[in-house]
């Protein structure tokens, strides 16, 4: 009798912990790292330089298209540019824009598999001034995205539904809509895939298996 009595109660408090267990909701991931070619500038023909000039890894920031890795930079600095290129941009490339003569495939890297919820990128939007517009469509993970230009010619932020994709790394591949692409932050939400309770579930095995030796000695007493 003690013994079903201390197994019940067992199996009650593992279900309890279970039950009480903190559930993760959506919240900001920040990146680790993030890898791509660094943007284009004077050399390439354009007005100022657009290089991620704050970028803290590998390759050489004040060069167009220099392959960065292993660090972060502009697009998670949280600054986000909320006037055009031409009134925020300059020679010395320390404007809060990275901008593109290509279609730029980025490479972001986070600590933890997670669960994603949405991705934002905030672009600017001249209305073509100076061949400058949103993309045409943001490809994550191979899945792609098309991209609504309002009619106002100013920044924006461009937000995606990454419901259902689970990963540490998202690959994403910006395509252009004019001659150049202009983008200041690029921002993350999600949560962990897997929260584990490993406190409460090694309490409901040990439970468990005290119902069955329950069930074994019931059965040879009948």
């Amino acid at each position: 009798m003690e013994f079903r009595t201390k197994t019940l109660t067992l199996f009650a408090a593992a279900l309890a912990t279970l039950a009480t267990a903190p559930i993760a909701n959506a919240a900001v991931v920040n990146a680790t790292s993030y890898a791509m070619a660094n943007g284009n500038g004077q050399a390439s023909g354009g007005s100022f330089n657009y290089w991620d000039l704050s970028y803290t890894g590998s390759g050489n920031a004040a060069a167009d298209n220099s392959a960065l890795s292993g660090g972060l930079g502009d697009l998670t600095d949280g600054v986000i540019a909320t006037d055009n290129w031409f009134n925020v941009e300059n020679a010395s490339g320390t404007g809060p824009y990275v901008g593109w003569l290509i279609d730029p495939s980025i490479d972001f890297f986070f600590s933890a598999v997670t669960a994603w919820t949405s991705i934002t990128f905030h672009v600017d939007d001249s209305n073509g001034s100076g061949g400058v517009s949103p993309p045409l469509s943001i490809i994550v993970n191979g899945t792609p995205y098309a991209v609504s230009d309002p009619a106002s010619a100013t920044p924006f932020a461009v937000s995606l539904n990454l419901t259902g994709l689970i990963s540490n790394v998202l690959n994403i591949q910006i395509l252009r809509s004019n001659q150049w692409v202009f983008v200041s932050e690029v921002t993350f939400e999600g949560t962990p895939a897997a929260v584990p309770v490993p406190a409460a579930g090694l309490m409901l095995l040990g439970a468990l298996g005290g119902l069955a030796a329950l069930r074994r000695r019931n059965r040879m007493a009948a």
